[in-house]
C-alpha cells in the first residue's frame, strides 16, 4: 500500500516536494512556451500547469483519451492517393468501390498494389494460418502464434523476424498426440512488457518471460510456467491493463484468473453457457467476455457478480470483443453486426453497423462475420478484420451525445484477418492474415498467404516528426 507510506511522511516534506514539482512544471511550461510564443502573462502559465498536471494524472492513471481518428484517416487517404497514382485511378476506384461487385480478382490485385507500395508488408514465419498477434507496449516488438504451434517474435520497425520462440510442431513422429493440440489460439502481453501468455488447444496457458526472449534465434524458448486447469481449448487471453492480472477463457465455458506476480491461479468465473470465444479487459478489474451462447458478459470480479448483455433477437453470436475504455466495449458478430456497448445500458449504444464487412457474393448474399477487432485503448479508433479483403477502421465516439461507431476507412488485405493489434498512437497495426479463420477450417480463402502483416496507418510524413 503506497497510501500508508504517504501518511507517514512529514507534511513539510510533502509541501517541499510539491513546490519542487510545480516549479519544475512551470519551468518546462515556460521553456515550451518560449519555443511557441512568449507574450503570455503569468496567469495563463499557472492555468496551463494545472491543465498539464491534470493531464499527467490522467496519463499516469492511464485514462487520458486521445483523438487520432482524423490523422489515421488522412494517412490512409494519402497512401490510397499514392497507390492510385501508381496503378491508375480507374483500377483503384473500381477496386475500392467494387470490392465484391468488381469481382474478387480486382480487390485481390488492389491488395497486391498496396503490398508493392510497402504500405502493407507480409512477413513469412508460419506454415499454417496465424491465429493471434500481440504487441509490446512501445510497439517495437510483436508476437504471433499460428495453427502449426509456432510462435514468432518480430521486430516491427525493421519488419524482420527476431526468432522463432516455438517451432512448428511437425505432424507424426513418435509422440502420438492429437495433431490439433498444437494449435495456438490466443496470445497476450502484459503492459510492463514482462510476460507473454500463450493459450491454445493444449488446454494450458504458457507464460514466457519476454525479457529473456529473442536472445538466441536457434533454440526454442521454454515457458517459465505452465498454468493448467482448463478442460478444453483456451480460446482467449487478456491482461488487465497496467497490472499482472491475467484472464483466460476457454471452450469449457470457464474463465480462469491468474496473478502473475506470484504465478498462481486465483479463481474461476462461471456463468457462460457455451464456449467462450473472446475477452478483453480495460483498466478496471472488469473483464468483458463473449461466448457462443450469444451473450456478452462483464465480470465484476471484486463484487463477485456479473452483468449479462444480449445483443438482441436477430443478432448472431459475437466473434470478437475489444474494450475501448473503462465501461465501454465494442463487439463484432458472426453476422456482420458491429456494436458499441456501455456498461450501464442493456442494449448497444447508437446505431449498430449491420454488415460491417459486406456480403458474400454481392449485396444479396450472406453477411460476412467480423472475425476480430481491436480498439486502440482510450482513443477513438477501432480496427476490424474479416475475409472480405479489407481491414476496416471505424471511428468510435463515447461522448454522451452521438455515441456510436462510424466507418472511417479501409486498407486492402487479402485473406482471413484473424487478429489485429493496434500500435501506439495508431501509427500502424499488426495482423494475423491467413487462409482459414482462427477457430476452424471453413470458408478457406484460396490464394491467400499465411503471413504476419504490418499495416501502416499514418503516412511517412508524420513519422519524421
Amino acid at each position: 500500500g503506497d497510501d500508508s507510506e504517504e501518511e507517514e511522511t512529514v507534511d513539510a516534506k510533502r509541501l517541499r516536494l510539491a513546490r519542487e514539482y510545480l516549479s519544475k512544471m512551470e519551468a518546462q511550461q515556460s521553456s515550451s512556451e518560449d519555443e511557441s510564443d512568449s507574450d503570455d502573462d503569468d496567469g495563463s502559465t499557472v492555468d496551463k500547469v494545472g491543465k498539464r498536471i491534470a493531464e499527467e494524472r490522467l496519463r499516469k492513471s492511464g485514462l487520458l483519451q486521445s483523438h487520432i481518428a482524423d490523422s489515421v484517416m488522412e494517412g490512409i487517404q494519402t497512401m490510397r492517393g499514392k497507390v492510385a497514382a501508381k496503378i491508375g485511378i480507374e483500377a483503384a476506384s473500381q477496386a475500392w468501390m467494387g470490392g465484391e461487385a468488381g469481382g474478387g480478382a480486382s480487390a485481390e490485385d488492389y491488395a497486391k498494389s498496396w503490398l508493392d507500395a510497402k504500405y502493407v508488408t507480409y512477413h513469412r514465419g508460419h506454415d499454417l494460418t496465424p491465429t493471434s498477434v500481440a504487441l509490446s507496449q512501445d510497439g517495437h516488438t510483436a508476437f504471433s502464434g499460428a495453427k502449426d504451434g509456432s510462435l514468432v517474435m518480430w521486430n516491427v520497425d525493421e519488419g524482420r523476424k527476431i526468432s522463432s520462440l516455438l517451432p512448428a510442431v511437425k505432424h507424426g513422429g513418435e509422440t502420438n498426440i492429437n495433431r490439433n493440440q498444437r494449435e495456438i489460439l490466443a496470445i497476450a502481453t502484459s503492459d510492463d512488457d514482462r510476460y507473454l501468455a500463450v493459450g491454445g488447444r493444449d488446454n494450458c496457458v504458457r507464460i514466457f518471460d519476454i525479457r529473456t526472449l529473442g536472445k538466441s534465434s536457434t533454440n526454442a524458448a521454454s515457458p517459465i510456467t505452465t498454468l493448467a486447469g482448463h478442460k478444453k481449448a483456451v480460446t482467449s487471453l487478456a491482461f488487465r491493463s497496467r497490472s499482472l492480472d491475467l484472464y483466460s477463457g476457454s471452450e469449457d465455458r470457464c474463465i480462469r484468473r491468474y496473478d502473475l506476480n506470484a504465478m498462481t491461479y486465483v479463481e474461476t468465473l462461471y456463468g457462460h453457457q457455451s464456449a467462450i470465444v473472446g475477452m478483453d479487459c480495460a483498466n478496471k478489474n472488469r473483464p468483458v467476455t463473449i461466448a457462443r451462447d450469444r451473450t456478452v458478459r462483464v465480470w465484476k470480479v471484486e463484487e463477485d457478480s456479473h452483468l449479462v448483455f444480449r445483443p438482441g433477437g436477430d443478432v448472431g453470436s459475437a466473434e470478437c470483443v475489444s474494450a475501448v475504455r473503462d465501461g465501454w466495449f465494442a463487439t463484432g458478430h458472426d453476422d456482420g453486426h458491429l456494436s458499441l456497448w456501455k456498461e450501464e445500458k442493456k442494449r448497444p449504444v447508437g446505431n449498430a453497423i449491420v454488415a460491417a464487412h459486406g456480403y458474400h457474393g454481392g449485396a444479396s448474399g450472406v453477411t460476412r462475420s467480423v472475425m476480430c477487432c481491436d480498439a486502440l485503448g482510450l482513443s477513438d479508433v477501432l480496427a476490424t478484420g474479416s475475409n472480405d479483403g479489407y481491414l476496416r477502421l471505424w471511428r468510435v465516439s463515447t461522448e454522451d451525445k452521438g455515441a456510436g461507431i462510424k466507418p472511417l476507412d479501409t486498407v486492402p488485405v487479402h485473406g482471413h484477418i484473424n487478429s489485429i493489434a493496434m500500435g501506439p498512437g495508431g501509427k500502424f497495426c499488426v495482423a494475423a492474415v491467413g487462409q482459414e479463420p482462427r477457430l476452424g477450417r471453413w470458408d478457406r480463402v484460396p490464394r491467400a498467404k499465411n503471413r504476419f502483416a504490418i499495416i501502416q496507418l499514418k503516412g511517412d510524413e508524420e513519422k519524421e516528426e
